[in-house]
């Protein structure tokens, strides 16, 4: 599995850490647990950065994020389990990175976008 570089670490962390959070809230908050944070006057730099990415997803959950046609990660659900102690159904995930995520997202189905 490729190892991933900084912009695709950062997006999978947002992605699978705040996934109720709109891209741009969830990439502030995966900056802030770093340490890290996006000044006011940069905020049209990240608006702008996060529009440029797109997230599509096929019907067995798998997503795959890209930015200006370039694969960047793919997050696919691995199996469902439950959290001792709650009823409540969690999912772990593995992620692809790169060509990879492609090459899975060719695999489940879906043509090369």
């Amino acid at each position: 599995m490729a190892t991933p570089n900084a912009e695709q670490q950062l997006l999978a962390d947002a992605i699978l850490r705040h996934r109720p959070f709109s891209l741009a809230t969830a990439i502030r908050q995966v900056l802030q647990l770093a340490g890290e944070y996006v000044p006011e006057e940069e905020a049209e730099l990240l608006n702008t950065y996060v529009d440029s990415i797109a997230i599509d997803m096929v019907p067995d959950g798998f997503r795959y994020v890209s930015r200006n046609g370039v694969p960047l990660l793919g997050i696919g659900p691995m199996e469902l389990f439950e959290q001792e102690g709650s009823p409540q159904l969690l999912t772990r995930c593995a992620v692809w990175y790169g060509a990879e995520a492609l090459t899975e997202w060719i695999r489940r189905g879906s043509s090369a976008p």
